[in-house]
């Protein structure tokens, strides 16, 4: 999920510009740590990352099943 939430911030925000999180906000760590990570990729190479990975997704759910996929068979 945090690779979802950091592509989507890539392209429609940008580059990660903001200070980090602190201490006691975790979640916005990790999500902060995700984003920072992509670096200077440009806003079209995030949407077209996020499209290959929903596709990805997609697909396990297609061969597999939701329950599978979601940990549940």
């Amino acid at each position: 999920m945090l690779r979802f939430y950091s592509y989507y911030k890539q392209a429609t925000v940008g580059s990660c510009e903001i200070p980090r999180p602190g201490f006691w906000d975790p979640i916005g760590r990790y999500k902060w740590d995700a984003w920072n990570r992509l670096g200077k990729m440009s806003r079209e190479e995030a949407m077209a990352a996020y499209i290959s990975e929903m596709k990805k997704i997609a697909q396990k759910v297609q061969t597999w099943g939701i329950g599978r996929v979601a940990g549940l068979g």
